[in-house]
């Protein structure tokens, strides 16, 4: 049964959907309003009605819907990207994992979610509002325990040492790989995202230049497909260029 404080998805349709905490006050959509406490005691699976008659599904709350709606005050890491870097890199129960840039919390919630229950992600964030409004996002998804949010700005190198996976998400990556390196553990990854092929060319050269190996360079694009009976076809509007990524392998 759903009780105070859990996390919930109410899902209309693919325009009408919203990610709350089962908490005592009123929701107003564009469809009528309903009392969130006349939630609590459902199931998930089962739905409300609004004043007006719409029903709203109540559905548990997933990853992708968890990051895409953190409240944004800066770009965040977007799933098709958050999916390679999970799979690139050593992120796993129990991982120390060290991230550059918290912008609005978007990769952290992913990171914290598969890091959990005994690892640890130590975010650093120069700009306290940023770090502020990450942490807020945290704590609704319910993962703010897995995060140490720092509010500092790193230049020779992080204080924790044996990491797993370092992410590096600041405009100049090229300056943190030498911190990133004295971090990591022999073998593991450090991942960044480059908006620009000029940023691509010198973080790349720079890693090489540092000694890491395997170093990979990409861009995601995802293009989603509308499915209707006899006129099937892709979507006009799609997620395309947020940046490339580039993963590097640490050697002794």
């Amino acid at each position: 049964m759903i009780k105070e404080g859990d996390l919930i998805l109410l899902y209309h349709d693919h325009k009408h959907n919203f990610l709350i905490k089962a908490q005592k006050n009123t929701i107003h959509t564009a469809k009528g309003f309903f009392k969130v406490e006349d939630i609590m005691g459902k199931e998930f699976g089962q739905n409300i009605e609004t004043n007006l008659g719409f029903k709203f599904h109540i559905l548990q709350p997933y990853l992708y819907e968890m990051i895409m709606k953190v409240r944004r005050q800066t770009q965040i890491i977007y799933p098709k990207d958050i999916g390679m870097i999970l799979v690139q890199s050593k992120i796993f129960p129990g991982a120390t994992v060290i991230e550059c840039g918290i912008g609005s919390g978007g990769l952290t919630t992913a990171l914290a979610n598969f890091v959990r229950p005994s690892g640890r992600v130590f975010s650093y964030e120069r700009n306290e509002e940023f770090l502020n409004n990450a942490k807020k996002n945290l704590e609704k998804n319910g993962l703010s325990e897995w995060v140490e949010f720092n509010n500092c700005e790193i230049s020779d190198e992080f204080p924790q040492k044996d990491a797993d996976f370092v992410m590096i998400d600041i405009g100049s990556q090229w300056e943190l790989i030498d911190a990133a390196y004295k971090s990591l553990k022999g073998g593991c990854r450090l991942a960044t995202i480059c908006p620009t092929f000029e940023q691509l060319s010198r973080t790349v050269f720079t890693l090489e230049d540092k000694g890491f190996i395997n170093i990979e360079s990409m861009e995601i694009l995802v293009r989603r497909i509308l499915v209707r009976r006899g006129k099937s076809r892709p979507e006009q509007r799609m997620p395309s260029h947020t940046g490339f990524l580039v993963f590097a392998t640490k050697i002794l």
